[in-house]
């Protein structure tokens, strides 16, 4: 599990259904403000599901985002390097 938070503006319910969609990028003020085409978490989406993981988005109540990746074990157990 990999948990990541950032500060920001509030985002509504609303707002962060759509965060991990491509080429959506929450509010006008987002857009106007950052650089990038939102690709970012549709990519990270892309990847866990791939993996048969889980992407969760949760707005924080001062502002911002936690998301959070988790992964399944991997199967037979730890892996190790030769």
């Amino acid at each position: 599990m990999l948990t990541v938070e950032n500060t920001g503006e509030k985002l509504t319910p609303q707002a962060v259904a759509t965060l991990a969609e491509p080429f959506l990028r929450g509010t006008e003020r987002v857009r106007a403000d950052h650089a990038g085409v939102g690709l970012g978490l549709a990519i990270v989406k892309s990847i866990t599901e791939a993996h048969d993981g889980t992407l969760t988005l949760i707005p924080r109540a001062a502002g911002g985002l936690r998301v959070t990746v988790q992964l399944p074990a991997a199967r037979g157990g730890i892996l190790t390097t030769p």
